[in-house]
């Protein structure tokens, strides 16, 4: 994988910018060189996404990350120190093709495909978390007899088989002791990273073309030292 260039990473943020954090997660990761295509990226398990997309983030900006999170007692505001290698470290799973697991449940093995992201595309338009949850257990074992106990092992079960799919941080408020595990999605936190550099990086595209009257791809074709000594020149 090697990190997009500014203006492969500029046409993703612009057309996710409607879009899900599925669809916007899918859309970083077709800007890098993984191998995969659109379609492979598609069925990958969300936990072997979500490794691309840490590592992906590590290319961009680095591999520590700083997030803020509110208590849900006190609504105190918690920072919390984050690192993509520490969180790759929960699996260290390559996971290039989709994962099926068999699943031991009364008296049988269900076969059940881990989900990836086109199946959280396909439950995007479901109307409650009851429907959805349906949704995702027949796409992932191609059923819907299922008591709310069988569902209930099957979630636990491929959540285990995936362990990067849904991280959950052990925090602990300082005002009130509170602790609580609040969940991170790498989709969202990356998403929301590209955007703000999105307009910090337009804002410095609009002050050099103001300055020198040039068109936005041959400032985008700039290195990245150059377009940051024409910067340090329209300043001075």
């Amino acid at each position: 994988m090697r990190a997009p260039t500014p203006a492969t990473l500029l046409d993703a943020w612009e057309r996710g910018g409607e879009g899900s954090p599925a669809m916007r997660g899918l859309l970083l990761l077709d800007t890098a060189d993984t191998g995969l295509g659109r379609d492979g990226l598609a069925r990958l398990a969300i936990g072997r996404r979500d490794a691309l997309l840490l590592r992906l983030r590590q290319r961009l900006f680095g591999d520590a990350m700083e997030a803020v999170v509110a208590c849900p007692a006190c609504a105190a505001r918690v920072e919390l120190s984050l690192s993509c290698a520490g969180l790759l470290a929960v699996d260290a799973g390559d996971g290039e093709v989709p994962v099926a697991i068999d699943i031991p449940l009364a008296g049988k093995v269900v076969t059940a495909q881990l989900p990836a992201t086109v199946d959280l595309l396909a439950v995007e338009a479901c109307q409650t978390p009851a429907e959805a949850r349906d949704l995702l257990l027949q796409r992932c074992t191609g059923s819907l007899a299922w008591t709310d106990e069988e569902a209930t092992r099957l979630e636990a079960a491929m959540a285990a088989a995936d362990p990067l799919a849904d991280i959950e941080l052990a925090c602990h408020c300082p005002e009130c002791s509170r602790p609580w595990t609040p969940g991170f999605d790498i989709a969202r936190y990356l998403w929301s990273e590209v955007h703000a550099w999105a307009l910090r990086f337009l804002r410095e595209v609009d002050l050099i073309a103001r300055t020198y009257h040039w068109r936005e791809e041959d400032i985008l074709a700039l290195s990245p030292s150059r377009r940051q000594a024409y910067l340090e020149l329209c300043a001075s």
